[in-house]
């Protein structure tokens, strides 16, 4: 039997705690060179971890299926974070991308990118920022496909693409002509590596999260034939209800469970901090907030299990997002108080947690985040995919054009 039959729900999380180990003795080496980790992926592919969210009918654990098993899912991303953020980001991204193509796809395109993962270990980007480094602008989604014949046209750029440089297919965010709100006229090009018209650049200089190699893509007059389109308009809006807010909640704790282990380990093994009543407390309480963080972001996952009511799934992972970035923030940083000045060395593994919590939790503004949590308990209503970036409208049009389709859990 192969690695990837013996893969179950019961043991995937299992199976990532003890992938972590391997990865542990990696992390300097791809941190320093901000390389994709191969040989990390290596094993994740051998063990099967890369089909997490391929549905059970083609051969992956089906997890992260609204109202299905959910938090096994953040369990082993939180599993891998807790000793390489870079590696369970990077997972991350391949399996939402994987998962919006077997939610959104036809039978035929379902059938053909699932096997490509599942049997031949392909791995997929997901392509949305359009955010430029060196921009003064905070751009917003604007790359639109151009009708032609037999399919359409692509130009646009994508930034922050995580995944890119080993990917064999990019999930690419991109509307399709027309009126109306960008998210209504959403779909997904799916372009292989190596497509004519696709570039990518490698501006990936960063404090931290440098293994992710997000780089750019400029994409110039691409051809992009019919087949290649996962979704019809708008379906990422309102038939795929999945965000991506928790399992960043989950990357956040794991990193801070990685580096209170560390201060733990440190102080145990130094009688002279070990017996410090002060230290004691320090401790305390950061272990204390991080099995705060734990709590809301496994309490939430439990509502996006039971699948009840979405937007309240939503809301609940933004409040455990808020809390999973402060206490890792701080475990981060009172880590070094706790142990001195020698754990700043880099023989040791903090600075690497310190770099990649502080440029990880960048990656939403939490300020915004915040105002929609503030505004929802003001009574205004909180649509889980189109409250941020995509604009706040509550309905997009249905298939047909003839009325208003409403969002899940709306």
């Amino acid at each position: 039997m192969t690695a990837l039959q013996l893969l179950t729900v019961e043991n995937v999380v299992e199976r990532a705690r003890q992938l972590a180990e391997h990865f542990r003795a990696r992390l300097h080496e791809y941190d320093a060179t901000a390389a994709f980790p191969t040989a990390n992926f290596d094993e994740i592919r051998a063990a099967g971890l890369h089909t997490m969210t391929v549905p059970e009918e083609q051969g992956g654990l089906g997890l992260w299926r609204v109202g299905g098993r959910v938090t096994p899912y953040y369990e082993a991303l939180e599993a891998i974070a807790r000793v390489d953020s870079s590696t369970a980001q990077l997972l991350q991204v391949h399996c939402h991308a994987t998962g919006m193509i077997a939610t959104l796809g036809t039978d035929e395109q379902r059938a053909f990118y699932m096997d490509e993962v599942v049997r031949r270990g392909k791995l997929i980007a997901s392509c949305g920022s359009e955010a430029v480094v060196g921009g003064a602008d905070a751009r917003g989604y604007v790359a639109e496909l151009a009708r032609a014949a037999g399919g359409y046209v692509l130009n646009g750029i994508k930034g922050f693409a995580s995944l890119v440089p080993a990917a064999d297919y990019y999930n690419v965010w991109v509307a399709v002509e027309g009126e109306g709100p960008w998210a209504a006229r959403m779909v997904v090009a799916v372009v292989p590596k190596n497509t004519p018209g696709v570039a990518l650049v490698d501006d990936w200089d960063t404090l931290g999260m440098r293994p992710t190699v997000s780089w750019s893509m400029r994409c110039t007059d691409v051809a992009v034939p019919d087949a290649w389109i996962v979704g019809r308009p708008g379906d990422w809006a309102y038939r795929d209800p999945r965000t991506f807010t928790l399992a960043f909640a989950a990357n956040h704790v794991g990193t801070a469970r990685g580096a209170y282990d560390f201060a733990a380990a440190y102080v145990r093994e130094r009688p002279a901090l070990a017996s410090s009543e002060v230290i004691q407390v320090r401790l305390g309480d950061l272990s204390s907030r991080l099995y705060a963080a734990r709590a809301a972001v496994y309490t939430a996952s439990a509502r996006w299990e039971r699948g009840d009511d979405l937007n309240a799934a939503e809301q609940e992972s933004i409040r455990a997002l808020h809390v999973a970035k402060r206490i890792a923030l701080d475990i981060t940083s009172d880590a070094y108080d706790i142990c001195g000045a020698r754990a700043a060395f880099n023989a040791y593994p903090l600075n690497q947690y310190f770099r990649d919590v502080r440029a990880f939790t960048l990656h939403f503004r939490e300020d915004q985040y915040m105002a929609i949590a503030g505004k929802a308990e003001l009574g205004v209503p909180l649509n889980a995919k189109l409250t941020r970036s995509l604009g706040a409208v509550a309905t997009l049009p249905n298939a047909a054009g003839d009325g208003e389709h409403p969002l899940p859990g709306a």
